[in-house]
């Protein structure tokens, strides 16, 4: 597996944007004009040297090759049985193929121009012999640029011979893709090669037209001489095909098939047989917070289904392997010499990384309990435990926490404190907030379990978008650094801070005046171009201990057998005492194998001054005569503190008992009412306390004589749920009201921002600050002290008064799709930039481009409107139905009222498609609350190129609403002495006198001054037996916020036949 979406983020492509074709742009001209000099392009190059270079080693760990000489990746493995040709030995041996990563320290791309392989006679032996250098595509098929030589496999043939199929670049393919796969053929395991096709047998062309990624390719013959059959799968991009080719190894039988039910497959597959069952291992990418594979969707697990046949149906079972130290994975399993092996590759080798990676074999074990039987989940080795290694950092312990949870699946929250930073990060080697909608501020906080002492902090940013942008991940714009205080309970400054540099180059280092914590916390207001933010991405946050004046680690006593020791040694700070956490060397079991004393040495977290030793005595177990005296017990919790004694998480409550004879003890321990939890031969225990609410820990110990100590109570309040606040808007007002609610601590604020301005407490509703449209975001903070994610609320713009200009500004987008790196709010946040990002472009790009699409405009009344101008955006050619494409044409439309439905502006002047400039079409003016501008994409005849617009503006020339006078005006004919009258009724709701005046067929009536819900009558004599039907005209006249209005109202009446 070798794909990779090396655009880190979103950049100028985004990371699900469409498939990179593993960079297939990147052909290596030179070596192809080598070929042709040396008359090798377009006949069938001469096979290898028969004795290709080798060298025996021996590495006792993993990786195989570890040493940073040559790096390797994409393990096939096969058995070549004893006498075998090219095995002349009386034991079977094992090639793993591989290929060959030659990649710069610094690349994000694979390079990768050869394949080899290692080969053993004795996989525990780890005596390897390495050839680095048994194929080249261009050097064995006439058809292959140079390069690419991606994830490939060696089965021997129906035949005896060694056939090895491999993804490789067709250099004369029109296809959009051109990767195909071609199968080489040799008599030796370690060759010559020579093109057994003369061609590809699987492309984007052959056998059947496809448009899939054809890599990745694993083969499996089936059945006994002279039946078998023979399979070829491979894919990626979620899409795994299949194809039998006949006994020659590369003739088709059929057309390929679609595969189906293995969970989260990628890329990668590798197909084997055990007894009677068919195994499917793969790369899975099914990321997510919850996934059984992934957190993150540029790292891989290997997962596996199984089928009771090679044509399926499939059924997922699994993960065999979780994510390793490189982001991609590739299985290769099989059994040799009795045991079942599993190899894979990483990025554990010295210099290696994502680019640079190494294959790596550990035995796999299976579980035959199941049916069918199922792969055990395999742990890499050498299994790595913990640096021990005297430094200041202590981030590397603390539980960490941030504001963005769930964390979009792109990022990997441990990246904060791995320590590890790589001069080419990918997004899991880093935490970052990037989607489409970035808020004002993020944070990300670290947890221990006891106070330490810290002095500094060393934070290293990533960006790919400049400060102030307001798109992309930047710097934030400012940062701070908070504790939280042991004494108040509250979050506050660390004092006297040096400085909050921004700097994207190296970590930034920030020193402050020591305090003692439990918790710290990064604040980050995001860079902002004034209306919208750019994410923040930190790639490694480290903390500083303060040192001790000193450190004092106390003689220890442990039973026979017991190798576990106190976890904490003492260390002065000036009055302060702490106890610090201790990480000491493993107990070697002779050393507690029997009564006496021995020497051991630990670092303490934080102290970078060296390690720490300490005598430890070891006593009988059975030494309990004359002892009278009970334990005695600490219950210490330990969790995200929060204000007023409250937890924000899950609290650990660690019972410890300490007895005077040294010995272990039995601990009994409850939560509430809950049954007891008996635990014998301990120091102490663990008790997880969750839920919200307040409980109560409750424990007793009892020592080897028998003696109980007196009962421990401690009592925990949690509330780990954060407050929910709404938003209204007020339609008339348009004033912002906010509620929030709490269940367990309560509500203790609520605050907001308007647009990017600081956040203030909210008191009362929050006025409009000017006729534009607002963007109002909230949150709440409970009394414990968690924070809500804040969410936001638009103030509509005022539309009352004439409009003119591009009102685009002012209206609500939407559309038809919206890619998920793009913004539909980019077409209308009034920026034109030249070289947009893609988070300031509206786009469509799926791996689906239907024939059209369309954005539109909505506004709270109808606008009149005159005129639109919009620029479109492309990154591929028109004709290639690929990419992002200027498009066929396109048509304003407006919403017509009257019928309820979409019509095309008429007098419409030409619609341009240029991608450099606005795109102006003029028409005639129409009234309307929302247009549309439907896109015809552009394609090559079989598919669609993806449309993109950077801004859209629609121009206006509307006179705005007139102002009226409340006046509320019925008006009904009736009978009086079989004579018809029309009687109409003014009621003045203003707040102030008005003038009315009263108008009907019949005759009219005026009234002056006519005051604040007095109303106006008058009854009007038709003079005649019957009034047909019609209406009355009403008149008001009054002053409205100083001005002279004169508002005219319509009311109508029935007709009356007053002859009966």
């Amino acid at each position: 597996m070798d794909t990779v979406n090396t655009s880190v983020v979103r950049g100028a492509v985004p990371p699900a944007r469409r498939p990179l074709r593993r960079f297939r742009g990147v052909v290596a001209a030179a070596a192809i004009a080598g070929l042709a000099a040396g008359g090798l392009v377009g006949i069938t190059p001469k096979a290898y040297a028969a004795e290709p270079n080798s060298y025996t080693f021996t590495n006792s760990v993993n990786p195989i090759l570890g040493d940073g000489s040559y790096y390797s990746a994409d393990p096939a493995p096969v058995v070549v049985p004893a006498g075998a040709p090219g095995n002349d030995t009386d034991g079977d041996q094992l090639y793993i193929y591989t290929g060959h990563d030659q990649a710069g320290p610094s690349t994000n791309d694979f390079i990768m121009n050869e394949w080899g392989a290692f080969r053993t006679a004795d996989v525990e032996a780890r005596r390897w012999t390495h050839y680095p250098s048994l194929m080249r595509p261009e050097l064995v098929f006439a058809w292959a640029t140079p390069g690419r030589a991606y994830a490939g496999q060696v089965i021997r043939g129906v035949d005896g011979r060694y056939y090895w199929y491999v993804p490789i670049h067709e250099r004369d393919s029109p296809a959009t893709d051109k990767f195909a796969i071609g199968v080489a053929v040799s008599d030796s395991p370690t060759g010559p090669w020579t093109d057994h096709a003369r061609g590809p047998i699987i492309s984007q062309r052959v056998p059947a037209a496809n448009n899939i990624h054809n890599i990745d390719p694993t083969i499996l013959i089936d059945g006994q001489a002279p039946n078998q059959r023979v399979y070829i799968w491979w894919g990626s991009f979620g899409q795994l095909r299949m194809l039998e080719l006949q006994q020659d190894m590369k003739t088709p039988v059929g057309i390929p098939r679609s595969v189906t039910g293995l969970t989260g497959f990628f890329e990668g597959a590798w197909v084997f047989k055990r007894n009677d069952t068919y195994y499917m291992a793969y790369a899975g990418n099914n990321a997510g917070p919850t996934s059984p594979c992934t957190p993150a969707n540029y790292h891989a697990c290997l997962a596996y289904g199984t089928a009771s046949s090679p044509e399926g149906p499939w059924t997922y079972r699994g993960t065999v392997l979780r994510p390793v130290s490189s982001t991609t994975s590739h299985p290769g399993i099989l059994e040799f010499n009795g045991k079942w092996y599993l190899a894979y590759h990483t990025a554990d080798a010295v210099g290696g990384g994502h680019f640079r990676r190494s294959v790596a074999i550990d035995p796999l074990e299976w579980d035959d309990t199941q049916t069918p039987p199922r792969m055990k989940l395999v742990t890499p080795t050498p299994i790595r435990g913990r640096d021990l290694t005297p430094r200041a950092n202590i981030a590397q312990e603390a539980r960490v926490v941030v504001s963005n949870e769930p964390v979009p699946t792109q990022y990997w929250v441990k990246a904060l404190n791995d320590e590890i930073v790589r001069s080419n990060p990918l997004p899991p080697d880093m935490w970052g907030t990037w989607t489409g909608n970035n808020p004002a501020q993020q944070w990300v906080q670290y947890t221990w379990d006891q106070p330490m002492r810290i002095t500094g902090s060393q934070i290293d940013f990533w960006n790919d978008q400049p400060q102030g942008t307001g798109v992309g991940v930047a710097a934030p714009a400012r940062w701070r650094i908070q504790y939280w205080n042991l004494d108040t309970g509250q979050w506050a400054e660390v004092p006297n801070p040096s400085g909050y540099p921004t700097s994207t180059q190296g970590f930034q280092n920030t020193m402050f005046d020591s305090v003692t914590t439990t918790q710290v916390r990064a604040v980050f207001d995001a860079s902002s171009n004034g209306s919208t933010y750019s994410a923040v991405a930190v790639e490694e946050w480290k903390i500083l201990a303060a040192q001790p004046e000193s450190v004092t680690a106390p003689a220890m006593t442990v039973e026979v057998g017991e190798t576990e020791l106190a976890d904490n040694v003492s260390a002065s700070f000036g009055t302060e005492t702490l106890r610090l956490p201790v990480f000491w060397d493993p107990v070697k079991p002779e050393d507690v194998a029997k009564p006496g004393t021995f020497v051991i040495q630990g670092t303490v977290l934080g102290y970078a001054a060296g390690r720490v030793s300490t005598s430890v005595t070891v006593v009988s177990p059975d030494d309990t005569e004359g002892d009278e005296t009970p334990p005695t017990l600490t219950l210490t919790p330990s969790g995200s503190a929060g204000g007023a004694g409250w937890f924000r998480s899950a609290v650990r409550v660690r019972v410890a008992g300490v007895d005077d004879r040294g010995g272990r003890m039995t601990i009994e321990s409850r939560v509430n009412d809950g049954q007891p939890a008996v635990t014998n031969e301990v120091r102490y225990v663990d008790v997880t306390v969750s839920g919200d609410g307040q409980h109560t820990v409750r424990a007793t110990a009892t020592d080897r004589a028998g003696n109980v100590s007196q009962p421990a109570d401690l009592a925990v309040r949690i509330d780990a749920t954060v407050p929910v606040s709404t938003a209204t808007v007020h339609s008339a007002t348009r004033a912002v009201t906010v509620a929030a609610s709490d269940a367990t601590s309560g509500v203790s604020r609520i605050e907001y921002a308007i647009g990017a301005g600081a956040w203030t407490v909210y008191s009362g509703a929050i006025a409009a600050p000017d006729s534009n449209r607002h963007t109002v975001s909230f949150r709440a903070l409970d009394v414990a002290g968690n924070l809500e994610t804040a969410r936001t609320v638009s103030i509509p713009a005022d539309l009352s008064g004439p409009l003119t200009g591009n009102i685009g500004p002012i209206a609500t987008p939407t559309a038809s799709y919206t890619a998920s790196w793009n913004n539909v709010t980019a077409l209308n946040d009034g920026a034109d930039p030249a070289s947009p990002s893609q988070a300031q472009i509206w786009g469509t790009w799926s791996g689906t481009r239907p024939a059209t699409q369309w954005v539109q405009y909505d506004w709270a009344r109808p606008v009149r409107v005159t005129g639109t101008e919009l620029k479109f955006w492309r990154d591929s050619n028109r004709g290639s139905g690929e990419g992002v494409a200027e498009p066929d044409g396109w048509v304003l439309q407006y919403w017509d009222e009257a019928s309820s439905a979409w019509r095309d502006v008429t007098g419409a002047s030409a619609y341009g498609t240029s991608t450099t400039v606005f795109n102006t079409v003029t028409f005639d003016p129409v009234t309307t609350p929302r247009v549309r501008a439907t896109i015809r994409a552009n394609g090559n005849g079989t598919t669609y190129s993806a449309v993109a617009i950077t801004e859209w503006r629609v121009v206006a020339d509307d006179p705005g609403v007139q102002p009226e006078l409340p006046v509320t005006v019925t008006a009904q004919a009736r009978c009086v002495a079989g004579k018809a009258y029309v009687a109409v009724q003014a009621r003045n709701d203003h707040a102030a006198p008005v003038d009315i005046a009263l108008e009907t067929a019949y005759g009219s009536r005026s009234f002056t001054d006519v005051a604040p819900g007095a109303n106006a009558y008058q009854s009007f004599a038709t003079r005649a037996a019957s009034a047909a039907a019609g209406s009355a005209t009403v008149r008001a006249s009054g002053s409205l916020d100083g001005k002279d209005v004169t508002t005219v109202l319509t009311a109508e009446h029935s007709g009356v036949n007053c002859a009966g």
